[in-house]
């Protein structure tokens, strides 16, 4: 399997055209959770295995448990965090971008 190579599919095509257009991103979410968007993205491309991203802190990974088993984690804001999943494709591993999900806190 080839080092450095996670390839990104995206489940929805809103998902990708926010990666791909500022303008659109930005107009959802916001100028910061926008950026930091596309940075999850381009290092999960970038490492070799999503356990790896638990050595930036900044996206606080986390494999998610009970109901969201088998998804990934990283944090983009305050309530804003990229839900992905993984598996195995032929020479690499894929991850399959499903959602910014934003947590609502009830205080």
């Amino acid at each position: 399997m080839a080092r450095g190579r996670v390839y990104i599919e995206f489940r929805t095509s809103k998902l990708e055209k926010y990666y791909r257009e500022q303008r659109e991103r930005e107009r959802v979410w916001g100028k910061v959770v926008a950026r930091k968007y596309v940075e999850a993205v381009n290092l999960l491309k970038a490492v070799d295995h999503p356990s790896d991203l638990s050595a930036f802190s900044q996206f606080e990974y986390e494999q998610l448990r009970e109901d969201r088993k088998g998804e990934h984690a990283l944090k983009l804001g305050y309530r804003e965090r990229l839900i992905f999943t993984v598996r195995k494709g032929s020479d690499a591993l894929i991850a399959r971008i499903k959602e910014v999900s934003i947590t609502h806190y009830d205080h």
